[in-house]
């Protein structure tokens, strides 16, 4: 072997016997460091432990509530019977568009005055079962944005913006391509007037989970045209309280009409009611909040507060469904 390679060979087996001795000293001091992750909790050293555990006080301690189907079918009809007439006023905040029409527009810090009534079928007495009146002012200057009422047959809205009186039947399905055009007070009675489930319609009750809270669902399921079976409402209750937090409506084919949301419930006049209600509307394209200042339940309503005359020189504008339009082209 000449010097050049002894020295070359030298360097080489330096260079092993250093990569070998990092590697014993790595090894070792992750060995050491896994010891001390394990014992140092047992000898009390604080801030150490791989687990914290955080124990929350007595009162911050929500114990699920159970019932049985029977039982909150009663909680629906109760609150149904419960409310007879809603005299509130609210801030209401509408905001139409979403991700599917790619527009959104949200308008704000508009003072709501809302009227409403309920009477079961029973004392009717030849008068609209539901009516409502809600009355719209802009920020500041509480000038009327909107003023609209609605009953069982026919709506009316004043839009004095823009002169105009449209009216038509409660139950139109014409949807406009403007999505706040679609707004209609008998959408709000549906929000604020709970309906239990009909007599003799199958309900099935499960439990669910979701956003870390568990609830309690039912659906109610008619028949449909077709003669086949079709999911028509769901309620759901959160089960800490059992306090109804959403209600949803379904149309035939299972597309979703209204998603209601309650929160913030309270007691008013004795009656517990949500001071939140948001209104979700997914086919007309539009969602509202209302939120309660002010609500005095079950008080008398005179029927004048439920009458919009047009006033002189407003448009009116005339909505029909498109039977109505059919039969109106025949001869």
């Amino acid at each position: 072997m000449t010097v050049s390679e002894s020295v070359s060979y030298t360097a080489k087996f330096g260079h092993r016997a250093e990569n070998r001795l990092r590697e014993t000293v790595l090894r070792k001091s992750l060995q050491l460091a896994a010891v001390a992750v394990f014992t140092l909790p047992l000898l009390g050293f604080p801030g150490c432990g791989i687990k914290k555990t955080e124990r929350l006080p007595p009162e911050k301690v929500r114990p699920l509530q159970t019932a049985t189907l029977a039982e909150l079918v009663a909680r629906l009809q109760r609150q149904q019977a419960a409310i007879t007439s809603i005299n509130a006023r609210a801030e209401l905040v509408p905001a139409t568009g979403s991700a599917y029409s790619g527009v959104i527009e949200e308008y704000r810090d508009i003072r709501a005055f809302v009227l409403a009534q309920r009477r079961p079928a029973a004392e009717n007495g030849g008068a609209p079962r539901q009516q409502i009146r809600v009355i719209g002012q802009a920020p500041i200057v509480r000038k009327n944005i909107f003023d609209m009422v609605a009953d069982d047959e026919r709506f009316q809205i004043f839009i004095p913006s823009r002169n105009k009186f449209i009216v038509g039947p409660t139950k139109l399905e014409k949807r406009s391509e403007k999505p706040i055009e679609n707004l209609r007070p008998q959408h709000l009675l549906e929000a604020l007037f709970l309906e239990a489930p009909w007599p003799d319609t199958p309900v099935l009750v499960e439990e669910n989970e979701f956003g870390g809270q568990r609830y309690y669902a039912l659906s109610e399921v008619v028949l449909n045209e077709a003669g086949r079976m079709a999911l028509h409402r769901k309620w759901w209750f959160e089960r800490s309280a059992l306090e109804l937090m959403r209600a949803q409506r379904f149309d035939p084919e299972g597309r979703l009409v209204a998603d209601i949301h309650y929160s913030e419930w309270r007691e008013w006049d004795g009656v517990r009611y949500p001071r939140r209600i948001e209104l979700v509307r997914p086919q007309d394209d539009y969602r509202l909040t209302l939120i309660l200042k002010e609500l005095t339940l079950n008080q008398p309503l005179e029927a004048e507060k439920f009458h919009l005359e047009k006033p002189e020189g407003a448009e009116l504008v005339e909505l029909k469904r498109e039977s109505e339009k059919a039969a109106e082209k025949q001869p």
